[in-house]
């Protein structure tokens, strides 16, 4: 699995290094009302990706803490569960023979 991962960095690598050798040219970027600048179209678009990389990782990061805590509240219900179980086999059990016995005296 990590050598996909791997392919699929160096694929998307080759796409930007490509995407940034061809364009080249520059743009004119508008960033405040009447207040531009002139950019390489390369830097306008990493600028772009990195931008929507960030708002992604804040859409995941809410579900993120969401299955924290799932996890967490499964993990004591896990421990409990495995105490109540210790606590069932300390309790000796009374043989079903010796039962039989007391009830016949």
């Amino acid at each position: 699995m990590k050598i996909v991962y791997l392919i699929i960095k160096l694929i998307v690598l080759l796409v930007f290094l490509v995407l940034a050798i061809s364009n080249t040219q520059t743009v004119q970027f508008f960033y405040l009302p009447a207040q531009s600048a002139d950019l390489p179209l390369i830097v306008v678009l990493f600028g772009a990706f990195v931008i929507g990389a960030v708002f992604g990782l804040f859409a995941l990061f809410g579900r993120l803490l969401a299955l924290r805590s799932e996890n967490n509240r499964l993990r004591a219900e896990l421990k409990k569960s495995a105490r109540i179980s210790e606590r069932d086999l300390a309790v000796p059990q009374v043989p079903a023979a010796a039962v039989s016995a007391n009830n016949k005296e």
